[in-house]
């Protein structure tokens, strides 16, 4: 028996898009994004997730203005902002899942889109900072000021998180990604070393 491939083609050729038309996205539409972002894995079903759809233009003027990796956003026609409550060890995960989740579900209706990080950002790529664990050993005042003005910039409370910035939009943009081949990533009932 086959594989039919076609069913996963959508998702291989997602990529982070950065340019987008004009064209406004229906409000129907962005709801429905987000209720597939609300379906989400969420470990014991906590859902610490709330979205904010952004499509006013001088908010996405701001948020461009604010995010260091986000200066396309005043060009893209929306944008959902994913915040979670931390009263889950596993906050960042279900963030995580339910952004993939909207770049998935903006992808089946022919969009396209780019996750924009947030709480786990690479804020201080060009600095000397302690590392614990693969992450900052202390919240550093840049980050902490940088996620507290987009925060304020939607009036997020305090208390939530900020994961992700997905922007949204129609684009006739594409690329071919260079993407590591499958054979080299797979590895069957533990992992192998591959001859290189």
């Amino acid at each position: 028996m086959s594989i039919n491939s076609e069913r996963t083609a959508f998702m291989k050729d997602i990529r982070s898009i950065r340019s987008y038309k004009s064209d406004p996205i229906d409000k129907e539409i962005l709801m429905d994004i987000v209720d597939a972002a609300r379906m989400a894995p969420t470990a014991r079903n906590i859902q610490p997730w709330e979205f904010v759809v952004v499509t006013d233009k001088s908010i996405l003027q701001e948020l461009s203005e604010i995010h260091v990796n986000g200066d396309f956003l005043k060009d893209a026609p929306a944008c959902v902002v994913v915040l979670c409550n931390t009263n889950t060890e596993y906050f960042v995960e279900d963030g995580s899942a339910a952004t993939q989740n909207i770049i998935l579900s903006a992808r089946l209706y022919g969009l396209k889109s780019c996750w924009i990080g947030g709480c786990k950002g690479p804020f201080y790529e060009n600095e000397d900072i302690p590392m614990c664990e693969g992450e900052p050993c202390q919240i550093l005042p840049l980050y902490d000021d940088l996620c507290s003005k987009l925060k304020d910039i939607i009036n997020a409370p305090r208390e939530l998180e900020l994961i992700s910035i997905v922007s949204l939009g129609y684009s006739d943009e594409s690329f071919e990604a260079d993407k590591r081949p499958l054979e080299e990533v797979l590895h069957w009932d533990s992992f192998k070393e591959k001859n290189k």
